[in-house]
């Protein structure tokens, strides 16, 4: 079965033209960065809004201060706040940020930081936030506390490969699948009360050649690439249009 023309399709863009580009191959929303070598970093607020006065879709920003990781101190958590602030005035229809805090338990766990996480979404007001792959950090077995961590924030979804950081999603479809099956899950018995359960959003390495086998073994709704092809960083017209017709 192909998915559901309905499965929503994110294109990672890391410059104004590949955003352009992306819009018109017909993608559903942008996740506008900068410096793909990173992973991407914050774009600027010039970006943001040349970007906003040509498309349509969707655009949502990153919001993150540097690529080490995702622990920030003190004056880059300000900075985050900032940069917010105004992307908003930019025009941003939503944010894409995660920001985690080490535990004292076993070596090397992490915990979403609900407090920063949430004044963030909070200032966003009413926009809606995607908590990003930060996500991979946390290991399988944190994933049930990590995910109502991520809801009490308000975060509308999470965007994973599934697995740590390196891994694709097309190896982790097994992990991806409980996962989406929880979500789904909760939705469903949450459906009377107002809290919001994130969608999951399945990045990392998906491409038009394994799009339509990763949603046979996830059956997410939600799909998230960069879309590239070959080593150039930006975004591919005729990926993202074979990507669309995968699905």
């Amino acid at each position: 079965t192909t998915m559901s023309n309905c499965a929503l399709l994110e294109i990672a863009c890391f410059s104004g033209e590949s955003a352009l580009i992306a819009a018109r191959a017909g993608a559903d929303r942008i996740e506008l960065c900068s410096d793909y070598a990173s992973g991407g970093l914050a774009p600027s607020a010039e970006t943001v809004a040349s970007v906003k006065a040509q498309v349509s879709i969707p655009v949502y920003v990153m919001i993150r201060p540097h690529a080490r990781d995702f622990f920030y101190e003190e004056a880059e958590y300000a900075e985050m706040q900032t940069t917010l602030e105004k992307m908003k005035e930019a025009g941003a229809d939503g944010f894409v940020f995660g920001i985690l805090r080490p535990t004292d338990a076993a070596e090397g766990s992490v915990l979403v930081d609900v407090a920063r996480n949430k004044a963030l979404v909070d200032l966003a007001d009413g926009r809606p936030c995607t908590f990003h792959r930060a996500f991979d950090l946390i290991p399988e077995a944190g994933w049930e506390r990590a995910a109502d961590d991520i809801a009490a924030c308000g975060f509308q979804s999470i965007l994973t490969c599934g697995g740590p950081p390196g891994k694709k999603a097309s190896e982790c479809v097994e992990p991806l699948g409980r996962l989406v099956h929880r979500q789904q899950e909760r939705r469903e018995q949450n459906s009377e009360s107002e809290s919001v359960v994130p969608q999951i959003i399945v990045g990392g390495g998906v491409r038009s050649t394994n799009v339509s086998g990763i949603y046979r073994s996830v059956q997410a709704d939600a799909f998230h690439s960069a879309a590239l092809e070959g080593k150039k960083a930006y975004v591919s017209r005729g990926e993202v249009r074979r990507i669309r017709g995968a699905m």
